[in-house]
């Protein structure tokens, strides 16, 4: 036998060891950084629906009622109607829910309100929709000192929420049209995910 081969069996003889941690460690690195940013991936997306029921379903310290929504809605009377992009329609979603404990609101900030179509793909509220907004935005509810203030006839919907009596909040939304028709709303707390509230249309 060489010298040379020797030396090279000699060597693989003293690293045994360092060379089996490798072929474990590496594979079980390989796995761990896979199954860390998967679980990352997995609860940063919505995708386990709670369906609202036609009666009401409560959820997350509220009880939510159908939404009703609008293709194409009017500006009201604040303000002026923004030229959309072409393809694109604007929707506005009325979202209703009732609380019987005022204090339950503070458990509904954060919440954000989405459009889901059936192939996963969400869009998010449009934030310069003031002229389609005509109900407070939010799930908490709007307020409003002094009703005749210059929401006018809208004052109504932005007093406080009052304990087991409905409210209505609004969302509008900028969509392709060709998916207008499809898409659903949905609402979304960081903390609920992967979890998400669905409202059928």
């Amino acid at each position: 036998m060489s010298g040379a081969r020797r030396a090279r069996r000699g060597w693989f003889r003293k690293n045994t060891a360092a060379l089996a941690t490798l072929v474990v460690a590496i594979p079980l690195a390989g796995w761990w950084t896979t199954r860390s940013d998967y679980k990352s991936w997995y609860d940063a997306e919505p995708r386990d629906p709670v369906t609202v029921a036609a009666g009401g379903t409560s959820y997350n310290g509220a009880t939510w009622f159908a939404a009703s929504v609008e293709e194409n809605p009017q500006a009201s009377a604040r303000g002026g109607q923004d030229p959309l992009p072409d393809g694109t329609t604007r929707i506005r979603v009325y979202y209703r829910l009732q609380v019987d404990d005022l204090s339950a609101l503070e458990g509904l900030g954060g919440c954000r309100m989405h459009l889901r179509a059936p192939d996963g793909r969400i869009w998010d509220e449009t934030s310069a929709a003031g002229a389609f907004q005509d109900r407070p935005t939010g799930c908490t509810g709007g307020t409003d000192d002094k009703p005749a203030s210059w929401r006018g006839a809208e004052a109504q919907y932005h007093l406080r929420p009052v304990a087991g009596k409905p409210f209505e909040t609004v969302a509008v939304f900028v969509v392709p049209s060709s998916v207008a028709g499809s898409v659903q709303p949905t609402i979304t707390w960081a903390t609920k995910l992967p979890q998400y509230l669905a409202f059928p249309r």
